[in-house]
C-alpha cells in the first residue's frame, strides 16, 4: 500500500462516499489517500495500526487464525467502511487481519496526530457505534447460517451472488474460506452440482445450467456482504 498525491482522485472519493458527513468538523485536510493492490494487508493481527482507514474503493476480507493455525473468515468489507476502528482508536491489539481482495483505494487519518480529535467527535463516535452494531448483527446471522444451513445451500447462495451472465468464476481457495469449509469438501459439492446437471465446468469457469435450482436451495438470508 502506498500514499497517493492526487487531489482530483482524493476529491472524487470524498465526494462520492460523502465521508465528511460522518464528522462534526471538516476533516478533509487531515486525510490522506492510499492505493492498495490485491493481497496487500492493511491491518495485521497482533499489530496496532497508526492510521484509521476508510475503504472507499475495492473489497477487503477480514480473517483470524485459530490456536491450531486454521484460517477463520470473519467478514467482508466494501466501501464505505471503517477498518479496524475498535483496535485502532482505543489502542487495542487487533485479533484479525484485514487483507485486500481487489485493487482499490482508502482514505486514512493519522492516529498519532488526530486520535483525540476523533475520540472527542460525538457525531463520528455515533456513526462508529452504529457501524459496529450492524457488523455484530451480520456476524451473528452468518454464524447461525454457517452452523445450521448445509454447504450446498450456502454455496448455492454464494454462486448466485458472485456470478455474471450465469458464469461463476471465483478463487475456490478463498471461496472455501468464506464458506467456512475445506477446499476438498467444496470441490465435492461443486462436482455434485456438475454431475447432476446444475453446473457445467469449463476450464476455470462454472456455467449455471439450472438457475431455478440454485434459487430454490439457496440460503435466503445468507449474505457475504460483497
Amino acid at each position: 500500500m502506498k500514499k497517493v498525491e492526487n487531489n482530483s482522485l482524493f476529491n472524487k472519493y470524498v465526494s462520492e462516499t460523502k465521508i465528511l458527513e460522518i464528522f462534526s468538523h471538516d476533516m478533509s485536510n487531515k486525510m490522506d489517500l492510499f492505493s492498495f493492490k490485491k493481497g496487500d494487508i492493511l491491518i495485521t493481527e497482533g499489530e496496532c495500526s497508526d492510521y484509521l482507514f476508510f475503504l472507499v474503493s475495492g473489497k477487503m476480507k477480514v480473517f483470524s487464525h485459530s490456536s491450531s493455525g486454521k484460517v477463520m473468515f470473519v467478514s467482508y468489507f466494501r466501501s464505505l467502511q471503517i477498518l479496524g476502528e475498535t483496535c485502532s482508536l482505543w489502542r487495542k491489539i487487533p485479533t484479525a487481519t484485514v487483507q485486500a481482495t481487489t485493487n482499490g483505494y482508502c482514505l486514512g487519518i493519522s492516529l498519532v496526530r488526530y486520535r483525540e480529535t476523533l475520540l472527542n467527535d460525538v457525531k463520528f463516535l455515533r456513526y462508529t457505534c452504529m457501524n459496529l452494531g450492524e457488523r455484530l448483527s451480520f456476524m451473528n446471522s452468518n454464524t447461525c447460517i454457517t452452523m445450521f444451513d448445509s454447504l450446498e445451500s450456502r454455496l448455492a447462495s454464494f454462486i448466485l451472488k458472485n456470478s455474471k451472465d450465469n458464469i461463476f468464476h471465483y478463487n475456490l481457495t478463498e471461496c472455501a474460506e468464506l464458506l467456512c469449509t475445506s477446499y476438498r469438501h467444496l470441490l465435492r459439492v461443486l462436482n455434485s452440482f456438475c454431475n447432476n446437471g446444475k453446473l457445467n465446468k469449463s476450464g476455470k469457469y462454472y456455467q449455471i445450467l439450472d438457475e431455478d435450482y440454485f434459487i430454490e436451495i439457496a440460503s435466503n438470508s445468507y449474505n457475504m456482504n460483497s
